[in-house]
């Protein structure tokens, strides 16, 4: 047997490189997918708050009622005639969005007169209404003068009316 001879150590190849990555799409395909992306996920997240998330808008109530409040804050040292107008405006959007009434477009007595066989008001509320319109007239047309507990007497008389409580002086079972 002979001796074998020492195997040849190979070269080391120099020429071949491991594995590289390669991105498979051109740059504008990825930026152009990704605006993509950003604008249908935009609009998902846009229609589930437009489905879900809806604000409810006031009803006719909650937007006197938050007419009056505002009017309320600012009492002290108001001018009777601007006050007057303020809170008549009030009461009659009030009853125009409520009730479907033209009292934004009529005079006091037209509405009144409106109403007096109209059975969408009580006995006690038209008798509200009356008094309410009396008085808000008087600071409107006559510019009479009014102190402080007046008007507040006054928005608290536009307050009972918009929810429909019954007016002091009244009995509860007089109403229709």
């Amino acid at each position: 047997m002979m001796p074998s001879a020492p195997a040849p150590t190979p070269a080391p190849l120099h020429d071949i490189v491991g594995p590289m990555w390669v991105f498979p799409w051109p740059v504008w395909m990825v930026v152009v997918a990704a605006i993509c992306l950003l604008l249908i996920l935009s609009g998902l997240v846009w229609l589930i708050r437009r489905l879900f998330f809806k604000k409810v808008p006031p009803t006719a109530r909650q937007r006197a009622l938050t007419a009056l409040e505002s009017l309320r804050a600012t009492i002290a040292g108001a001018d009777p005639y601007a006050f007057g107008v303020t809170v008549s405006d009030a009461i009659r959007n009030y009853i125009h969005d409520q009730h479907g009434l033209q009292a934004t477009t009529q005079t006091s007595l037209e509405f009144l007169e409106e109403i007096r066989s109209n059975q969408v008001f009580s006995d006690n509320e038209k008798a509200g209404l009356s008094v309410f319109l009396e008085q808000t007239d008087l600071l409107k047309f006559a510019r009479a003068e009014a102190g402080e507990s007046e008007m507040i007497g006054l928005l608290e008389t536009a307050g009972r009316l918009v929810r429909g409580e019954v007016q002091p002086g009244d009995k509860k079972g007089a109403s229709a």
